[in-house]
């Protein structure tokens, strides 16, 4: 039997067999609180998006997108009988359409208001293993291509062109971010680096090489780039001018550290995945210390 222990500083799932998770909080402005697990009906969730008041999550092990109002239960949205089958970044545009990328069969899916699924783009359109996504406030989607190692734009009308190519030597696009200046953030964590696209199609490497870090998942929020990395379980704050900063250290059976997206009250919701042979997930909130 699990049992979950909530401390001032940390978070310790304890289960049987010797596995243990915890998290440590390393930024004091933090504490951290489990929010969701398997029994509000997720099962291993990758992306997040808050809106609204309820996190619209991409359940990659549960093969579906869910949105879940905390103290409720997550209602499916959509699942493997829409063409689903390992949804990976999820966003969400002003008219209220949801998009889901799909690293097992690519390519882009809307999800209406009114329930039906659509592809807006497919495989065949050069998006064989679609990771990271993101929306332009013209309503452009952005898509990551793990496979094809690019980055391709599609306008509302569905016309799609190669934002970043091959060439550009990006091996596996698989987050992306858009600051408040319009500078595209782009997560390698296959080359464990992190990109920066100018508007003006100018690409540096603000962060590479840098021993022990390799970006999972990014996201822009008030003047700061937030950053998963689950190969070595850590929650980071980015900026140009103070670099990386550390929020929250996750270990053990809690490292594997996914998705991540404001609260709206200057608090984080992260997704764990605890084993993807077991499909046990968690949602976990480092909420502000007021």
């Amino acid at each position: 039997m699990r049992r979950l222990l909530a401390l001032a500083a940390a978070l310790l799932i304890a289960g049987c067999g010797g596995e243990e998770g915890r998290v440590v909080i390393l930024d004091p402005a933090y504490r951290v609180e489990l929010a969701a697990d398997q029994s509000v009906g997720i099962v291993a969730v990758d992306g997040l998006l808050w809106h609204d008041g309820a996190l619209l999550m991409a359940d990659e092990a549960g093969v579906a997108v869910r949105r879940w109002v905390p103290g409720r239960r997550a209602e499916t949205l959509a699942d493997a009988s829409d063409g689903l089958s390992s949804p990976e970044d999820i966003v969400r545009d002003s008219a209220g359409h949801l998009y889901v990328t799909d690293d097992n069969i690519g390519g882009v899916r809307r999800l209406d208001p009114d329930g039906r699924v659509a592809v807006v783009a497919g495989p065949q359109r050069g998006l064989p293993s679609t990771e990271g996504l993101a929306i332009t406030p013209a309503g452009v989607l952005l898509v990551g291509d793990g496979e094809a190692h690019r980055i391709a734009a599609i306008t509302p009308g569905g016309r799609m062109t190669e934002l970043v190519g091959p060439e550009a030597g990006i091996a596996k696009p698989e987050s992306l971010a858009i600051d408040d200046r319009g500078n595209l953030y782009i997560a390698d964590n296959e080359a464990a680096a992190l990109y920066l696209r100018t508007p003006e199609g100018r690409i540096s490497a603000p962060i590479r090489g840098r021993e022990g870090f390799s970006p999972e998942t990014i996201v822009w929020i008030d003047g700061a780039l937030y950053i998963t990395d689950s190969d070595h379980g850590v929650v980071y704050r980015y900026t140009p001018e103070a670099g990386l900063a550390p929020i929250a250290a996750f270990l053990g059976a809690l490292a594997n550290v996914q998705g991540i997206t404001s609260d709206g009250a200057g608090g984080l919701y992260v997704s764990v995945r605890a084993g993807e042979d077991e499909r046990r997930g968690f949602i976990l909130r480092l909420a502000r210390v007021r």
